[in-house]
């Protein structure tokens, strides 16, 4: 290394004052242009992605306030009785669920609807719906969800899942599971 420093000074030392000013310019202009690339543009970068990234997420919390105020109403507007709904002789839980999703639903985010029945003690059964949903903004699941467990609905919501899509973050893959308790 030292070999190396002294071969430079012995360079330096053999220019003119002139050419030994430009070599020293151009090392400064150089090191300018390293300092720039390496540490003030990525640290730049950073904020205004940090910037975006905030102005996202606040556009994403106005949204999910404004869910919350729905869901509060909703709430207030809902029997406080707390008895079931009796469903009619001939209800359907896929029909419901499928009346439901066209309602609040695009038809191409509907993935697939799945129904299940199973016994249940007392002579009763529970019915089931998988509906599997794809590229589905916030709104229409929220609406699904009014739609499926509204004050009269027999039906309830036994499980649900989301998952928010990578390629656009304000779109949900779900899951859920629609159920009602029903005579056999």
């Amino acid at each position: 290394m030292n070999a190396a420093v002294h071969q430079v000074q012995v360079l330096l030392a053999r220019l003119s004052p002139r050419e030994q000013r430009l070599v020293a310019i151009f090392a400064g202009l150089l090191a300018v242009a390293f300092a720039w690339s390496l540490v003030i543009a990525p640290f730049l970068g950073g904020r205004d992605r940090m910037r975006r990234e905030i102005d996202d997420l606040r556009g994403e919390l106005s949204q999910i306030e404004a869910l919350a105020r729905q869901i509060r109403q909703s709430e207030t507007d809902a029997p406080k009785d707390g008895a079931a709904v009796k469903p009619p002789a001939d209800f359907s839980v896929l029909a419901f669920v499928e009346q439901a999703a066209g309602a609040s639903l695009r038809p191409e985010s509907i993935g697939s609807m799945t129904p299940a029945r199973r016994p249940l003690d007392a002579g009763r059964q529970e019915s089931t719906v998988e509906l599997k949903l794809s590229g589905a903004t916030l709104g229409e699941v929220v609406a699904l969800l009014r739609a499926i467990e509204g004050e009269r609905s027999p039906v309830y919501i036994k499980q649900f899942f989301v998952k928010k899509r990578y390629d656009d973050p304000s779109r949900f893959d779900v899951t859920l599971v629609a159920a009602a308790t029903l005579p056999a």
